[in-house]
């Protein structure tokens, strides 16, 4: 049998006791004190329902309280499904029906509104537990067995599945991934991701190899930079928001300890990585992690060279660029992005579908356009479902967005297709401005074609507020 998710808790007590494993408001939270208020909080949970093999939904924000809270819902045997803090009582009571799951964990102070009332339990001093009796549960574990996660996709096409993570695919994925991260006991993560959406190889992988984490209390470039040298970061995992702040950052601050710098959650722009390098003199590695399978590439270039790459794929890892038929392509060639290795997903909760048959000939396909070079890089093109065909040529959005947020007065884009009765497609572009710029659609169009080839300059342009996005900051392509 794997081992078990809490053991990685229990190790790291043992090894590191009362070393930082958490520094939360300037306060330093021990391995051992976390491994004790797991234990306390399982204790109540078991104490107040059986979770045995089902499915717990789990509501906290950035905290050391999440921490030992997903371990404790692992110790209790429950499958626990993390929900992003803030989230509406609406979107909780919709998954839970998707899901099967009829319990919920959540952080004292959430005001959540239910149509279908639950039952509320005052549970500890951080936590609440709410059981909805109108819901049926299932025992995700006779489905999925081993089962230790529920990941919900970030749904940008409007589809959210439940990804399954066992036991065995978490430490699986954090061995894998620390091949490329390289994280020991003597390393310091400035943490500003939520961390709902990146738990198995960060939040646990760091527990796992004794990694301490600041949990910044704000995301301002200002911020980060403070509590990155008032701490001793030695690396920062982050978004390509955060590292547009760090880049536009006016003050002449540097970093004093920071070795390494990790953009994750979607492309960093070349432009964006080039700037932050020339301030800080720190490359910026692109790493490629998906739901299904953890974080399989990342790129280790010391000198900034290839940044428009997510790199070479990590040891245990194999990736291919297929056609249309399965078969793979030759170098340079852009086609579908498939990949095999380890810490791969058990499958799909909602609607329920086995490993087996996601796989095509044991290649998790990731919906992602790609080519790869001579060296092994790969370079990730856009979205085979987003993908614009005008007049049979390829037109990827995340291209067109790169090169219009490029232009001095664009703040934000969304690229897509129109609809169109001779090309069958044309491109269109919402656009939000910078502050004070002027609706000058000829000098954005005159942008475009300057750096773009004609069928993939937009034909329209739309000036917007806001861009429709999904709560882990990606575009909603639908």
């Amino acid at each position: 049998m794997s081992k078990h998710v809490f053991s990685i808790l229990e190790e790291a007590a043992a090894k590191w006791n009362d070393r930082p494993a958490i520094i939360e408001h300037g306060k330093n939270i021990s391995f051992a004190e976390l491994h004790e208020s797991a234990l306390l909080l399982c204790d109540k949970l078991e104490s107040a329902v059986d979770l045995r093999g089902k499915g717990i939904g789990f509501v906290c924000g950035n905290r050391c309280s999440f921490v030992f809270g997903l371990f404790a819902c692992a110790k209790a045997g429950a499958i626990a499904m993390p929900v992003l803090s803030g989230t509406q009582g609406s979107e909780v009571e919709h998954l839970f029906q998707e899901a099967s799951i009829n319990v919920l964990l959540a952080e004292k102070g959430n005001r959540f509104s239910f149509s279908g009332g639950a039952e509320k339990i005052d549970l500890s001093e951080e936590f609440d537990l709410y059981i909805f009796s109108q819901i049926k549960s299932q025992n995700i574990d006779a489905v999925f067995p081993g089962a230790a996660f529920i990941r919900p996709s970030s749904g940008t096409t409007g589809d959210s599945k439940g990804v399954v993570i066992s036991h065995r695919a978490v430490f699986e994925r954090s061995a894998a991934a620390n091949t490329g991260l390289m994280l020991n006991e003597n390393d310091v993560m400035l943490w500003v991701l939520p961390m709902a959406f990146h738990f198995v190889v960060s939040v646990l992988l760091y527990i796992r190899y004794g990694v301490c984490m600041i949990i910044s209390d704000h995301f301002t470039a200002e911020s980060i930079i403070l509590n990155a040298n008032r701490f001793h970061a030695t690396h920062l995992y982050a978004s390509p928001l955060h590292y547009r702040l760090l880049a536009a950052e006016k003050s002449t601050g540097k970093f004093e300890t920071l070795k390494k710098a990790i953009s994750t959650s979607a492309l960093l722009e070349p432009v964006v990585s080039q700037a932050f390098f020339d301030k800080y003199d720190i490359p910026v590695s692109q790493a490629y992690g998906i739901i299904e399978i953890g974080l399989p590439f990342i790129n280790n270039e010391r000198e900034n060279k290839r940044s428009e790459s997510i790199g070479k794929a990590l040891p245990g890892y194999t990736a291919a660029i297929l056609d249309a038929y399965g078969k793979a392509l030759s170098l340079g060639l852009q086609g579908a992005f498939a990949i095999k290795g380890p810490g791969m997903f058990s499958g799909y909760l909602w609607p329920v579908i086995a490993l087996d048959e996601v796989l095509a000939e044991s290649w998790f396909l990731t919906g992602d356009i790609a080519e790869m070079d001579r060296d092994g890089f790969v370079y990730i093109k856009g979205r085979s479902k987003s993908m614009i065909n005008v007049s049979g040529n390829k037109v990827f959005p995340e291209e067109v967005e790169a090169i219009l947020k490029l232009h001095p007065d664009v703040e934000d884009c969304r690229v897509y297709g129109g609809k169109h009765p001779v090309t069958g497609e044309l491109v269109e572009a919402e656009i939000v401005l910078k502050r004070d710029s002027e609706k000058d659609i000829e000098k954005i169009i005159s942008h475009c074609r300057e750096h773009l080839l004609s069928y993939k300059v937009p034909q329209r342009i739309f000036f917007v507020d806001e861009i429709r996005k999904t709560k882990t900051g990606k575009i909603k392509r639908s």
